[in-house]
């Protein structure tokens, strides 16, 4: 690992919470901090803790990745953008950029804390946690770099300037693996299962399970993987809500909701929270419909069209699966949506149009994004069962889903059609909540099946990817800072 000294570098942009840190959300600006005197208490250390959060905040574009393009999502015509197009996608994209800096700042004010608040006279007890909510959220943001470029530097240390940044070399992705996975081991035990209200939002001891289960799946540690998914799962403390189309909104966040016997259930296991004219979320917007007789994009379901459901994906869904009505939205208020600047385009996802919230300002919507949900758990939990020892182990995991949306049980399945089984019921249970494209990474079927989808609209993607399209640039501006030390992806 790059080794740095143990200094602290600050970045101007930093932004602390209020002392009281009820809500992870309530922020205001603090004067720049100086080496020595931050943190100084135990107020100090909640607010560093709390600014390495707002990096999850701080960007549509990642989210945007995750699943598009992929054979779920395409980006409407109206904005080429070269990474779902794979035109003109080179080191100097945007898009890399940002997701490659955002990462990076979430990254140093982690090591803030994981160096600095050890030292802080404080309540034990908070201390060790505060240190792992920074070794989680290191982790997260190491865990989105090496799925979207590969080895990447590794920075486990506080900075005294950018100028250490010169000759930084890219670390193996199994060394960036290996640091995500330390850093999700030493969180779990310090994390506690829940938070009351006022702290909801930080991460838990299942949340880091559930990143760990997901960072072994991606390397096809399918034993580690299945162990961990098991204790989430036997903890009792979550479940499948009964009504699918409750879980998205407003009104759902942080609430029990009934299973399917009655039961009041918890099936969020981590989200990012969002506040409306405080940290909006974008996403309404990102996904809304350009229909003009939807209301323009301050109206619920009016948008940038930026992320439109397949044809493709419409023909997953078996007849009678309740999760259709929400995942593939054909009409709003009686107006059939059609896009005028997308030729044959029209449905969008319902998952936040938010119709018990405010409508959205502008790229300001106030609806939680999940990151990890118990329905998620359990078809990675089938997916182990396949592969550790075949179709018998993973029925009930994928069937309890299946039985919720309203589905048969599968039976009498060889591995191979189950696999393609759990594949398809990934896509239509978690559809534009971040997951389908670093599935399809990991299954190692993203090119091929972007060449295969017969979306109209994806044309050109289907046209222009290529095979190193896996990756994403390394921006240039970074192989810049480190005089040339950082060495670009093949392809670009």
């Amino acid at each position: 690992m790059y080794k740095v000294l143990k200094y602290l570098f600050l970045l101007p942009s930093l932004v602390l919470c209020l002392g009281s840190c009820q809500d992870i959300l309530t922020e205001e600006p603090k004067s720049f901090l100086t080496p020595g005197n931050f943190p100084a208490n135990e107020k100090d250390a909640i607010a560093a803790t709390n600014a390495a959060y707002s990096r999850l905040y701080s960007s549509i574009i990642s989210f945007y990745y995750a699943f598009t393009p992929s054979d779920v999502a395409f980006q409407g015509r109206h904005n080429t953008r070269p990474v779902s197009y794979f035109t003109n996608l080179t080191s100097l994209n945007g898009d890399a950029v940002v997701m490659w800096q955002r990462n990076y700042q979430g990254i140093a004010r982690a090591n803030t804390v994981i160096d600095l608040v050890p030292d802080v006279e404080m309540n034990e007890e908070l201390r060790n946690r505060l240190v792992a909510e920074a070794k989680f959220l290191r982790a997260f943001y190491y865990f989105e770099l090496v799925r979207v470029y590969g080895g990447v530097p590794i920075i486990d240390k506080v900075l005294s300037g950018p100028d250490e940044l010169k000759g930084v070399t890219r670390n193996s992705a199994e060394e960036v693996y290996t640091l995500i996975e330390q850093d999700l081991s030493e969180a779990m035990p310090a994390l506690p299962n829940s938070y009351p209200d006022g702290q909801k939002g930080r991460a838990t001891k299942w949340a880091a399970a559930t990143m760990l289960a997901k960072v072994h799946m991606t390397q096809q540690d399918f034993g580690p993987a299945n162990e961990l998914l098991k204790q989430i799962i036997e903890s009792g403390e979550f479940g499948l809500a009964a009504d699918y189309n409750s879980l998205f909104g407003e009104q759902a966040e942080h609430q029990l909701l009934p299973g399917k016997d009655g039961d009041l259930v918890n099936e969020n296991i981590f989200d990012i929270q969002w506040r409306q004219d405080e940290r909006g979320d974008f996403i309404q917007n990102w996904v809304g419909s350009r229909d003009v007789e939807v209301g323009g994009i301050t109206a619920i379901g009016g948008g940038w069209e930026n992320m439109l459901p397949t044809q493709d994906f419409l023909g997953m869904f078996e007849e009678g699966d309740k999760r259709k009505d929400i995942s593939y939205v054909t009409e709003i208020n009686g107006n059939v949506l059609e896009s005028p600047r997308t030729p044959g385009a029209g449905p969008i996802t319902g998952k936040y149009l938010n119709p018990q919230g405010a409508p959205p300002k502008g790229n300001n919507g106030g609806q939680n994004t999940y990151l990890f949900r118990y329905a998620d758990v359990l078809l990675l939990r089938a997916e182990t069962e396949n592969e550790l020892i075949g179709p018998a182990g993973a029925y009930p995991f994928i069937n309890e889903v299946r039985d919720r949306a309203g589905l048969p049980p599968l039976e009498n399945m060889d591995q191979e059609s189950m696999r393609q089984a759990i594949r398809k019921e990934r896509a239509t249970e978690l559809s534009f909540e971040g997951h389908r494209k670093y599935d399809l990474l990991r299954w190692g079927t993203f090119v091929e099946t972007i060449r295969g989808v017969k979306e109209p609209a994806m044309e050109i993607p289907r046209t222009n990817i290529q095979d190193f399209h896996v990756l994403m640039p390394v921006p240039q501006r970074e192989i810049d800072i480190s005089n040339g030390s950082i060495t670009q992806n093949p392809g670009y």
